[in-house]
């Protein structure tokens, strides 16, 4: 920011401000102390300065005329329209952060994530977190895993015996069971964290389409897949669903940034990284459901394209 001069007079000093904004010329005015109404002129871009001192020079010629005087309602008009505009631009800006913090949509759990999250831990607890010692907790667990373990046994180890008598529900309900209270904590902060973001962003009805999509596809690559492949019937938890939700985010706003949301590449490290850890095989007690990791991040990232895609013309 560069001194322009002074002006005698502050509404001579405002219709001179007032015209320089209206030809784009941004400035800043202040009072000299103890010195007869008497107003500093500063320009805030200083590639601007010359031109800003060719237009006091008429100014001084003239400081009266109708371009001056009409200057102030249209000034006023300017900054008015910022105004608005900026605010619009604040309601719009999200940032994606860690669950709890502000940026991260905060509130209220909207009503699907609260349900899921409700879900887990109750399972969690009633399974005493896949590991019951009762027999209520045992019968809980074997209805909710992927496969039963009579039908393991009596298909010659077919993962999809439960499914082929009709049991249906067993494509879906594996998210729920975890194993141990970490493992529930960790799936359950990303779970609020993304879904009440994705929930809130596209609606409640297109969320549950969407969790649909992201235990079913998951659930059956991964129970369904040989071992050589990182498969296995005998799995459990939400993370594919949360991996499908941060597809989801990341590759919208990757195409779109004008949603105002980013991830942090930390956390696209993160994600990313255990999937192609767990994969290759690197760490051998690194037992994570790899493969509905990557279903989850396929089918989310689809959905994410889809959304963004520009729609075909005839």
């Amino acid at each position: 920011m560069r001194c322009l001069g002074s002006i005698q007079g502050q509404q001579s000093a405002e219709r001179f401000v007032a015209y320089l904004l209206t030809i784009d010329i941004s400035t800043q005015i202040d009072a000299l102390p103890d010195n007869n109404d008497t107003w500093e002129i500063w320009v805030r871009d200083e590639d601007l300065l010359q031109r800003a001192r060719d237009e006091l020079t008429e100014f001084q010629r003239d400081p009266t005329a109708s371009r001056y005087v009409e200057a102030i309602p249209k000034a006023s008009q300017l900054l008015e329209q910022r105004e608005k505009q900026r605010q619009q631009m604040a309601k719009n800006v999200k940032r994606v952060e860690p669950a709890a913090r502000p940026g991260f949509t905060s509130g209220k759990i909207p009503p699907l994530t609260l349900t899921l999250l409700l879900l887990s831990i109750a399972v969690g607890i009633v399974t005493e977190f896949a590991r019951p010692t009762n027999e209520f907790g045992a019968s809980v667990l074997q209805r909710l895993s992927f496969v039963s373990p009579e039908d393991i046994l009596e298909s010659n180890g077919d993962p999809a015996a439960s499914l082929k008598r009709g049991q249906i529900w067993r494509a879906i309900t594996p998210i729920f069971i975890h194993i141990g209270i970490l493992h529930l904590a960790m799936n359950g902060f990303m779970l609020v964290s993304f879904g009440r973001l994705v929930e809130r962003w596209i609606g409640t009805p297109k969320f549950a389409l969407m969790i649909l999509a992201l235990a079913v596809v998951p659930n059956l690559l991964q129970g369904l897949s040989p071992e050589w492949m990182r498969g296995s019937y005998n799995f459990g938890g939400i993370s594919g669903v949360v991996y499908g939700l941060f597809g989801y985010v990341w590759l919208r706003t990757s195409i779109n940034p004008s949603h105002g949301i980013s991830i942090p590449f930390p956390m696209v490290v993160l994600f990313v990284g255990l999937i192609v850890l767990g994969m290759s095989g690197v760490i051998p007690e690194l037992r994570l459901a790899d493969l509905a990791h990557l279903g989850g991040l396929m089918v989310g990232a689809a959905f994410g394209y889809a959304s963004e895609a520009p729609s075909s013309s005839s």
